[in-house]
């Protein structure tokens, strides 16, 4: 069988159950077994400590789980008569707004104005042209 650090038992439907009750524990005699299912159950939850517990079956073939093994029994808010909201708790309630429907507008923002340009005034560089008659002799050869 597998047992975590919570004291839980790992059932035939890979979930980790209390262990009260055997017909659902996963059980195997064969070590290799067991411990293939130990690296798979620790791959889908990698904060899991297994550990391997070697018990007697009896004589339906169910393993005899030692008490001392056996964590708290899990008992639900519900089954034990105590509400699930603890009397005096604030209600929980959506926010009022929601920013992601409304989002605030962004802020205007003026334009700076662009540079002053004379449109009469020549580049500073301009840009050297080749020669025609020295690109088309170049071209011949």
């Amino acid at each position: 069988m597998l047992t975590n650090q919570h004291q839980q038992f790992l059932s035939k439907s890979n979930e980790w159950i209390d262990g009260r009750e055997a017909i659902r524990l996963f059980r195997s005699e064969y070590k290799d077994v067991a411990i293939n299912q130990m690296f798979e159950a620790n791959t889908r939850d990698v904060s899991l400590r297994i550990e391997l517990l070697q018990c007697e079956v009896n004589g339906k073939g169910q393993p005899q789980v030692p008490e001392d093994a056996l964590g708290e029994p899990a008992v639900k808010a519900e089954a034990a008569g105590e509400p699930e909201i603890e009397p005096g708790a604030p209600e929980e309630m959506p926010p009022s707004t929601n920013p992601e429907v409304n989002p605030e507008p962004a802020p205007e923002v003026t334009p700076d104005e662009p540079p002053e340009v004379a449109p009469d005034e020549p580049p500073e560089i301009e840009p050297q042209q080749p020669e025609e008659g020295a690109a088309k002799s170049n071209s011949a050869a």
